[in-house]
């Protein structure tokens, strides 16, 4: 398997931003984490803070509070049609693909350099 094949995969399988540091793009693979990790953190943060105002409320009210509660509410903010969610689901996703296909890239410009032509190697530069 060849270099550009393993960055992809890195980046695609196991988390955008490794196939670019595997290649030694440290500043590109680390701004594609932050940025995942960024909207990750948005999604799970949101999800949590509506999920514990619900509780909150439902405490308020005299209810009680059991698995079955916090299954329903799981189910419900786990489901929300919120244009936030989406907005930041989408850009993780084009982040996603575009680690990919730059880790790709990088690898395939890395195996011309490592034994390609010459004319090649000047019109792929970084």
């Amino acid at each position: 398997m060849n270099i550009a094949v393993k960055a992809a995969l890195l980046s695609g399988l196991v988390f955008p931003g490794l196939g670019q540091i595997y290649l030694k793009q440290y500043w590109r693979g680390l701004i594609m984490i932050i940025l995942v990790m960024l909207g990750l953190i948005i999604i799970v943060g949101m999800a949590t803070f509506s999920a514990l105002e619900s509780l909150k409320a439902i405490q308020m009210k005299g209810g009680t509070v059991d698995m079955n509660t916090i299954s329903n509410l799981a189910v419900t903010y786990s489901t929300l049609n919120d244009i936030y969610y989406k907005i930041i689901f989408l850009l993780m996703a084009c982040c996603w693909l575009f680690s990919i296909a730059d880790a790709f890239r990088i690898g395939k410009i890395r195996n011309l350099g490592n034994g390609g032509d010459e004319k090649e190697i000047d019109r792929h530069k970084i």
